[in-house]
Parts: structure tokens; sequence; C-alpha cells
């Protein structure tokens, strides 16, 4: 019977980590032990979800399911019956996460800093939550003492690099790197402490290194990159691959530590790739097509815009990070105003389609329905599937002005893509910002055209040069995995039935992955049926998230903004 199995599972996630970069690596030997595993093992490109953007592709990993089923898609969500947006975290998300069914089965789990697990759900053993935790001050451990243990332990925790963006200077640059590499030896050594005192069958650590170093270094690296940086580039070319460096050596340790009984996976929530200097005012398109309309600014709102807009820049610019930290928390509602002034406002009443301009890196477009937004001018799904074959061919006609081809080559509809009973709260169409490199940037109502390029950086002065790709990584090796096997066609959503497969789970009947068996010796295969349960049950309500105050609101603008996400 699968249920005598007694495998246990390591998950290593590599935030945004590329076989496009590691292959190479493992073949120059800088990546001996993640190299060990690829040739101890199956490995494979991992597609991820549409977009291919962390909140939807870790909760998709998690749950198994595709983001219709589990209802978070992007770090923010519309509020019900207005215009204004929220914060997502774990509490939005409507299905069960991997480690809660092991817990139910009465495995131990151990999960340390997986993105969007925020508040901490309760486990049957550890979990420390990721990137959607507030500051270092929220209760982001399950159990609660676990916090207060490690400090007591001279174990320091970093949720993330609070402002990594705005590096101007060859010294931040530096220290940046550092504090990167510092924050994961440190996280190791929490990893490795919990690991002993609380032993697991199923353990996890997440790194988001690898996301952030790409997402600012690319530009030194590469020399086909619209914003190659030839003079930074003897200091930083080698930034991205010394992070990776850094951690393939913290993977040596964990492997070190484990036993023969246990099964490792290596897996990245999305690939990366560069981007380009295209900038695009999607609000500004859509206004060039008539579909949606900007409000006529008074001189003295012009003026306050200004104003706050350039304020926000300095001090962004000029203050230390603890001091800006400060300024979140102690003003959130003064940071969402800048924010929200230096935002192009909308007239409701003449829009049809519009995007969220605040989040750079995921811009889905809306339908101005009715009545579900108050202003609605869309009405009937009749003229709702006008607006959105009218907004496709409006994006899609895009021209860059430098080589003449399409700025947007697909805008994918999501109710196409997605399956599952929180579909409705999609947006309803996803320009291909992974596919195409382009970076979104605030629509300005005067402005002359809605695609520019720039070599400029972008607001803040975040150089924002790398940007997520569909294609991520996974490598499993141990017990009865095939050696040296290149898998095909592997999916995010596969991740997790394939863990409950091999540790002898049954897997639930909704979960849209299947187990990864083209992996697994197929004498193990025979022997071991996958086994189905019944779909998991899990309270459906519409409160959406459990809303952070204004104070963590503040401090999850300033780190999604200091990595240029926002």
């Amino acid at each position: 019977m699968m249920s005598d199995l007694n495998y246990k599972v390591l998950v290593l996630g590599l935030d945004g980590a590329t076989f496009d970069l590691m292959l190479p690596w493992i073949d120059e030997g800088h990546l001996p032990n993640l190299g060990r595993l690829v040739r101890e093992g199956a490995w494979g490109r991992l597609e991820s979800t549409i977009p291919p953007h962390t909140p939807c592709a870790w909760s998709s990993f998690m749950t198994g399911k595709n983001p219709g089923k589990h209802g978070l898609f992007e770090f923010s969500e519309p509020v019900p019956g207005s215009y204004l947006f929220r914060f997502t975290n774990a509490a939005t998300r409507k299905a069960e996460s991997l480690w809660s069914i092991l817990s139910r089965a009465g495995k131990r789990v151990g999960v340390v800093n997986v993105p969007m697990t925020y508040p901490p759900e309760k486990v049957n053993g550890y979990l420390v939550s990721g990137l959607d935790t507030p500051h270092e001050f929220s209760q982001f451990t399950s159990p609660t003492d676990l916090r207060q243990e490690l400090q007591q332990k001279s174990l320091p925790y970093q949720i993330d690099l609070q402002h990594m963006g705005n590096m101007r200077s060859d010294t931040k640059r530096d220290a940046a790197l550092d504090q990167l590499r510092q924050m994961e030896t440190h996280r190791t050594r929490a990893f490795e402490y919990l690991s002993k005192q609380y032993p697991a069958d199923f353990r996890m650590i997440v790194y988001t290194a690898t996301d952030r170093v790409q997402h600012h270094f690319w530009h030194y690296m590469d020399p086909r990159h619209d914003h190659y940086d030839a003079t930074g580039a003897p200091r930083y070319q080698h930034a991205i691959r010394d992070v990776y460096k850094h951690l393939d050596g913290l993977v040596g340790q964990l492997l070190d530590e484990i036993d023969e009984n246990t099964i490792v996976m290596v897996m990245s929530d999305h690939g990366f790739g560069p981007t380009t200097n295209v900038r695009l005012q999607l609000n500004r398109a859509l206004a060039e097509s008539k579909l949606l309309s900007f409000t006529k600014e008074g001189g003295l709102r012009r003026l306050v815009r200004g104003v706050a807009s350039f304020a926000d820049r300095v001090l962004r610019s000029t203050l230390p990070s603890g001091a800006k930290k400060l300024i979140a928390g102690l003003f959130p509602k003064m940071r969402a105003g800048f924010e929200s002034l230096d935002e192009a406002k909308l007239d409701w009443q003449h829009t049809k389609s519009y995007t969220n301009e605040a989040f750079r890196t995921c811009p889905g477009i809306w339908v101005n329905k009715a009545p579900d937004r108050p202003e609605g001018t869309v009405w009937g799904d009749a003229a709702a599937e006008e607006t959105i074959k009218a907004t496709q061919q409006s994006l899609q006609s895009l021209v860059d002005p430098q080589t003449g081809r399409p700025v947007v080559s697909h805008v994918y509809r999501t109710d196409e893509i997605y399956h599952g009973p929180h579909t409705s709260k999609a947006p309803a169409l996803l320009p291909s910002w992974w596919e195409d490199g382009f970076v979104l940037e605030q629509s300005e109502p005067g402005s002359k055209t809605a695609v520019r390029r720039s070599k400029e950086p972008i607001e803040g002065g975040v150089e924002f040069t790398g940007g997520h790709r569909l294609d991520g990584v996974f490598i499993m090796a141990g017990g009865p995995v095939k050696r040296g096997v290149e898998l095909k066609g592997c999916h995010i959503t596969d991740v997790a039935p394939t863990v409950l497969y091999l540790m002898g789970q049954p897997i639930p009947a909704d979960m849209d992955g299947k187990v990864l068996s083209a992996g697994i010796e197929q004498s193990f295969v025979v022997e071991h049926k996958p086994m189905t349960d019944g779909p998991e049950q899990r309270q459906e309500d519409d409160a959406g998230s459990s809303d952070f105050s204004d104070e963590e609101s503040g401090l999850i603008a300033e780190r999604l903004k200091a990595l240029g996400y926002i």
C-alpha cells in the first residue's frame, strides 16, 4: 500500500531561477551541488502560471490548482463595489495548501519563507511566512513563540531587503549584494536549527536572492540588453552568477545533512530574462482608442500632484532604509496619498476598460462593468464581449517606435486560461509582458504617445532590467527518482501532487496538476498506484483577504515599490 511509504521530502525554492543561466554555469563548474542533483536526478523546465508572477505562481504550487480555483491572482485585488484595490495575502487563497493536507494526514511539516503564506496558518510542525509579511515585528511564525525562540538562539531572521532599489552608487550596489548573501545565509542557519530541533517529514525553504539580483543586475551581464551598462559591467557582470554560486553553497550544506530516505526537489516559481527599454502607458493607449477617459485636472491639483511626486522621489533617493521604513510605518496614509496623487485619475463615466498602473510588473485589464463597478458603463455580456475584443485590438495595435514591431504580442483572456469558482475575480485581460519585456509606467493625460523608449531608471531611480519568464526550473533526486532524465511538459501545479504521491498520500481529486511519473522508476510506479481523494473542502467566504492595517499596507507598498513591482 502507498501509505506504507516513508520517504521524506525536502523542497528548495530558488525564486525566479532559470535554466537559461543555470545549465551553462553547471557545465562551467560554478554550481557543483545543483549540477550533482541534475546529473543524479530528473529535471525539466517548469511552466509557471499565466501570468508568471509571484502571488499566483506560488499559490498554484502550494495548492496544485490554477488561479481560478485558489482565487489569488496578484499582490492586490479590487475591493468589491469600488475602484479601490487592497493587498492580498494567504487568507485571500481559497484552496488548501500542501502543508495543510500533509498536516491533516499526520505528517510533520516545516515551511520557511514561501511567498504568500502570511498570516501563517497552523500546521503540524512550523511555518515561517514569506514575502507578504509586512515587517519583522509581525507575527510571522506558527507557532507564535517561534519568532522569539529564533531571537533567543541568536538566529537573526530577515523577511526581505526592504529597499533593494534606488542603487545609484557602487557603494549601495555592493551593500545590497552583500545584504542579499547575508540574508540567505541567516535564513539557512534558522532553517537548519528548526530542522534539527523539530524534525519533519516535509521541509521547504525558499531563497529569494535569485529573483532580486536578476531584477536589478541583468543589464550588467548581458551585452545585448537595451540598457547594457558597459561601464559597470567589469564590476557587476558576475553579480547574478555569484548569487547563484552562494545559494549553491547553501544548498550543499542542506544536502550534507539529509539521509538516504529523503527526496530532494529544487524548483522556481517562474523563469527570468531581460526587460527592454520600451515604456508603455496602458491607460493612455486605451484612451487613444476611446475606451478610457481621463479627468481634467485643475492647475492647483496638477501642482499638488507634481510636488508630491517630486518629494516622494527625493525622500526615497536620499533617506537611509531605516528612515524610509519609519516613515512608511508612521505615515502610511500619507504614502497612500502620494501614490494616489501620482496616478492619472480616470473619468469613470466615460471609461470602458482600464488597468491599475500602480502595479508595474503585472498589468491586468479590467472591464468597467455594471453593476459590479459603482460607475460602470458596460452593461450586459454582449457589451462586455465587445469591450474585451476592442481592448485586445487596441493593445495589439501598439507599435515599438524603434523596431516597428508590436509592443504587445498577445492579450490573454482570463476566462480562457483559468477555470474554477474564482475565475470571475480575475482581470478580464492580461497583456503578455513576460513575453515582450516592456515596462509599465504611469499614464500622463498630457503625454503625446502611449509607447516610448527610455534608458532612464524607472520612477524612484530603480534599475529594473530583468523580468519574469514563463519557464522556471524543476529538479528532483533520491529515492525512486530516475537518474539523468530530462522531463518534458512539467507545470508548477504538478509539484504538489508529486510530493503527495512520493509521501504515500492520496491526491485531492480537484487538483489540476499531475504526478511527474516520467521522472520516477517504472517499477515503483507499477507497484505504487496513485491514490485520489475527494476534493478538499475549504470554507468559501466573500471576505477576500485578512485586511492589512494602514501601517502594514504602507510597509508592503514600500517593499514592493523598492523591488520595482509598483
